[in-house]
């Protein structure tokens, strides 16, 4: 980070009461395919993927909205959920998120709300491009066995600082998180199973989350968790391997 102009602190970064959502659904194997890095694969023949969407009230960069694609995957036999594209509408979390985990963060403009039975949430890059519209009802509480608990998976590049240079980095990174759900005490863990409803409304070359709409949608979650992040783990490095 450039002296003099810290975004952020050092990890780990907390988030408190954190509203998150998400769309589990099978996605298209090319189109997704074409956004893995090498050595990483989907682990099944149709893909498996989820759209979240979330709402931090109290984190270490401030509140912020944030939306991002994982794809479940695997690396050297092990499970990984692969972070491909990310949004937020915060530069704190912008810059953390790319300079220590490779998080492919970009600046977007979001809204999260509930009207009637739903939650609703919209992305936008840039504004008045509708790119994603998901929404949810919650249906019932689901329990932690209804969901896939795995590491996430992202892709650290940093291009040559001089022409003809090598990568400054170029490295895959485990994160394992490390949190619980809220709980209350009537109603115990605060996870939700619903109704997903998920649009790719128009397609982007500059942010082609497009690739990943679904071609068949098998469920959704909501939940309330307090979080944080601590450094990751270095689990593939490119460069030491060419």
């Amino acid at each position: 980070m450039p002296l003099g102009a810290s975004l952020y602190p050092p990890p780990p970064h907390h988030f408190h009461a954190a509203k998150m959502a998400y769309a589990r659904y099978e996605a298209d194997p090319a189109a997704v395919a074409s956004m893995l890095p090498p050595g990483v694969i989907a682990d099944t023949d149709r893909p498996i993927c989820e759209l979240w969407v979330c709402d931090y009230p109290s984190t270490t960069f401030g509140p912020y909205l944030e939306a991002y694609i994982h794809v479940r995957v695997k690396l050297d036999g092990v499970d990984y959920w692969y972070q491909p594209l990310i949004f937020t509408n915060r530069e704190p979390a912008m810059a953390a998120g790319r300079e220590i985990w490779g998080y492919a963060k970009k600046l977007a403009t979001m809204d999260w709300r509930e009207e009637a039975e739903q939650i609703i949430f919209t992305i936008e890059r840039p504004f008045g491009k509708r790119l994603v519209t998901f929404t949810m009802t919650r249906d019932r509480l689901a329990s932690l066995d209804e969901v896939d608990l795995l590491p996430i998976l992202s892709l650290r590049y940093l291009p040559p600082s001089s022409l003809g240079g090598k990568p400054a980095a170029a490295e895959l990174v485990r994160l394992d998180m490390e949190g619980a759900l809220h709980t209350t005490p009537l109603l115990g863990d605060v996870l939700w199973t619903g109704r997903p409803s998920l649009s790719f409304d128009s397609p982007s070359d500059v942010d082609p989350w497009h690739l990943f709409k679904p071609v068949r949608m098998l469920g959704g979650f909501a939940q309330t968790v307090n979080f944080s992040l601590p450094l990751g783990t270095v689990v593939k490095d490119y460069l030491t391997e060419s």
